[in-house]
């Protein structure tokens, strides 16, 4: 028979852990501790974390499936597209904007503007 763990002491082992993990790495936790713990160990996972049992059941699946390592913690494609391909030329539009009163190395990075927010 397995070893028994309360909630509270699940609880706290998890909330010792959490700050040094990613999204990836806690939901493979999760779902490795609910898979331990058998019968009702996501409902367990879920209490003793607070997590959304969604998380621990995908957890679980990702466990079940053994998946490796391959440097992501979100699914490729996951996040918001970057601004400069929603929106092609934002660059030179802004450029083109502030360039007028543009203060600093034009070369650098870095630039501000004389301009207040009212005036931009």
């Amino acid at each position: 028979m397995g070893v028994v763990v309360s909630d509270d002491a699940l609880a706290e082992k998890l909330a010792v852990v959490r700050p040094f993990l990613d999204e990836r790495q806690w939901r493979l936790l999760l779902g490795a501790e609910a898979r331990a713990l058998g019968h009702g160990g996501i409902a367990v996972v879920t209490r003793a974390s607070g997590a959304a049992r969604s998380t621990v059941s995908i957890g679980v699946a990702e466990v079940r499936a053994g998946v490796q390592p391959d440097g992501r913690v979100r699914a490729a494609g996951g996040g918001r597209p970057a601004v400069e391909e929603e929106q092609p030329g934002i660059e030179d539009a802004l450029d083109g904007l502030v360039a007028p009163e543009t203060r600093g190395d034009p070369m650098a990075p870095l630039r501000w503007t004389t301009k207040s927010l009212r005036a931009l």
